[in-house]
């Protein structure tokens, strides 16, 4: 699989099931960016260090954020209107040393 096609995938799966989030850069509505993602709770094998039951797992595509940009950890995602933050750093999943694929860890 080329990571295109990785990436395609994901955008179909997410734009077929997917919820909308926004993406901001700290505290700003500023250079947010709008985009779609899979929000699911966490799972008992997740429950490490600062992750509780209440914590979500976010998975974004890379597509749409050029102009803003990998998230990293200041980022706040508003979820159904509620911002959460991330925990941690976002793990970025690469093929080819092309980003394909972003989950993120978040409490809120």
């Amino acid at each position: 699989m080329t990571p295109a096609q990785a990436i395609a995938a994901l955008d179909k799966q997410l734009a077929q099931h997917g919820q909308t989030v926004t993406l901001r850069k700290g505290n700003t509505v500023v250079g947010q960016a709008t985009v779609k993602a899979f929000v699911r709770g966490v799972t008992a094998e997740d429950l490490v260090g600062n992750v509780t039951q209440t914590d979500k797992k976010v998975t974004i595509s890379p597509t749409g954020l050029d102009a803003y940009g990998i998230p990293g950890a200041n980022t706040i995602v508003v979820i159904d209107g509620a911002p959460t933050s991330i925990i941690g750093k976002p793990e970025v999943i690469k093929l080819d040393d092309v980003v394909v694929r972003i989950n993120m860890a978040v409490k809120g």
